[in-house]
């Protein structure tokens, strides 16, 4: 016959107690005596005491687990975002439930719905931008909501991001300070809210240099859209070039343009990208870019949640410092410098 497991009464009645105070116990109640906590500690050990996770839940109100939604997991930018949100988890004992919304809005406002439905304690959005369905819907969500990567649509929802404004004039300043006069920046996705902020930065040190002029050509945060954005610059002048790409896909796509065009990298022109992700110390030549502390992001965004769970009142935008990583991809230019008739993205 299988052994009865031991209940929340044989713990009580083994430690002389009320079935209330070993409830208050477990819950990690202050209004507990230590002799008593002690002696319902020993009995929970005793008896192999194993409290039900779900009777738990429905006691507290908590199941002790979040939901992250990210917009595109194909993205190398995301899987250390979302380590850095796992290990957090896992140190404060919270269960995630991870869901990729494809770049697909209805599809993340299925798994927003799926989220409600398991009753998760808090939800964290990691992606590039909001459309306003999806910012309405985050703004009515029952649960604690932070952002990762993407501008709050609400000042009383807390974001993450990184100081991109910083990173674009970072990334401006490092081909200035190489001797280059003629940048272009290749943008990322019209939804990014990102986007218009690395320019801004770009175009600030560009502003503070004499002679240096900053040209604009669209990108989509892709491979193609840097091949593309590439092509274009090369059909409308001559090297050298510097680019600036709004991330590292961008970056990687904009040298293999360049590289069909027969030109070399750094010798005809300089690249540069933003994210640091993984790929990037694996081209020919490593890419220099600007990189952001992702995993810090993810766990960031944890370390948010679990001070709104505990009842403290967290609004506004954290961005958090990024470095310049130079690597092989950007040189002193050479050559002689042709005209430029970029086309200007408005």
């Amino acid at each position: 016959m299988k052994p009865t497991r031991p209940t929340i009464r044989d713990v009580a009645e083994r430690a002389a107690v009320s079935r209330g105070t070993v409830t208050r116990v477990l819950s990690g109640s202050p209004r507990v005596l230590p002799t008593t906590r002690a002696r319902v500690l020993e009995a929970i050990a005793v008896l192999d005491y194993q409290p039900s996770s779900i009777a738990r839940a429905l006691r507290l109100q908590r199941t002790r687990t979040v939901g992250l939604i990210v917009t595109d997991i194909t993205n190398p930018f995301y899987p250390e975002v979302v380590r850095g949100f796992e290990d957090a988890a896992e140190r404060l004992g919270l269960g995630v439930f991870l869901s990729n919304a494809a770049e697909d809005p209805d599809r993340e406002a299925r798994s927003l719905a799926l989220l409600q439905e398991r009753r998760v304690d808090a939800v964290v959005v990691a992606a590039g931008g909001l459309r306003h369905r999806q910012a309405d819907a985050l703004r009515s969500f029952p649960v604690p909501v932070v952002i990762v990567n993407a501008s709050s649509p609400d000042p009383r929802i807390p974001a993450v991001l990184s100081d991109s404004r910083a990173g674009g004039r970072m990334a401006a300043q490092h081909l200035i300070d190489l001797g280059h006069r003629r940048l272009v920046y290749v943008l990322g996705p019209r939804e990014a809210d990102e986007t218009p902020v690395r320019l801004e930065g770009a175009r600030e040190a560009a502003r503070s240099s004499q002679g240096v002029t900053l040209d604009v050509v669209q990108g989509d945060g892709h491979l193609s859209g840097g091949t593309a954005a590439a092509r274009a610059v090369t059909l409308a002048g001559t090297p050298p070039f510097a680019f600036i790409c709004h991330n590292d896909m961008t970056a990687i796509g904009a040298m293999h343009g360049l590289s069909e065009a027969g030109l070399g990298i750094p010798g005809d022109a300089s690249v540069i990208g933003f994210d640091d992700i993984a790929l990037t110390e694996y081209t020919v030549p490593p890419l220099t870019t600007v990189a952001q502390d992702k995993y810090a992001m993810g766990r960031r965004a944890v370390e948010i949640l679990d001070r709104m769970l505990a009842g403290e009142a967290v609004s506004g935008t954290e961005r958090l410092p990024v470095h310049l990583i130079t690597r092989g991809s950007t040189a002193r230019p050479s050559g002689s410098v042709g005209g430029s008739a970029v086309t200007t993205a408005r």
